[in-house]
């Protein structure tokens, strides 16, 4: 666990579900108010968060008491995955980064980097080599901080909202 003055990284317990799910709440309805169109009640839903909990696949960044930013990393890749041309991730399973949450109150001030950093920390720390993650054309805050974290361009996966830009990372060097 990392540790600032206010702020904690912690894998998230089923203690923390309700403030996850007001998490992802606020952070949908910020995206809807500024006309993106990616997440809603089917995606992600509480029971795809509540298995994430469960299975220690999820990490919060902790301030005052409350999550301010929520990310899951673990294997599961999406079929769409398999027509992308990955060319960084070849050795070994990759781990992919899932639902990268920062809340309404908390995004502009550079929590979606540290938790973005906490996430490939934690890959490391379950023997990934590389990570992969998808990001959704019409967020342009997603694409830019995914870029500026050094993640390449794989290609373009089609999900139910639309088009999705694939990208992945060498996380050997990390620190």
């Amino acid at each position: 666990m990392e540790h600032s003055e206010k702020l904690s990284i912690r894998t998230a317990d089923r203690s923390d579900l309700k403030d996850i799910l007001a998490l992802y709440a606020g952070a949908i309805q910020k995206m809807r108010d500024e006309g993106i169109d990616q997440w809603d009640e089917i995606y992600p839903d509480g029971k795809m968060l509540s298995a994430d909990v469960e299975n220690r696949d999820m990490l919060l960044l902790v301030e005052d008491g409350k999550p301010v930013s929520a990310v899951a990393v673990n294997a599961e890749q999406s079929p769409e995955y398999e027509s992308v041309g990955w060319r960084i991730c070849r050795a070994g399973p990759p781990g992919v980064i899932h639902r990268l949450c920062v809340s309404a109150g908390a995004q502009g001030g550079g929590m979606g980097s540290r938790t973005l950093k906490a996430a490939e920390r934690f890959a490391l720390s379950r023997g990934y080599r590389c990570i992969r993650l998808d990001a959704f054309v019409k967020n342009p805050q997603a694409i830019r901080l995914y870029e500026s974290a050094g993640y390449q361009r794989a290609g373009t996966v089609t999900f139910r909202k639309g088009a999705f830009i694939c990208y992945e990372k060498l996380l050997e060097g990390l620190k």
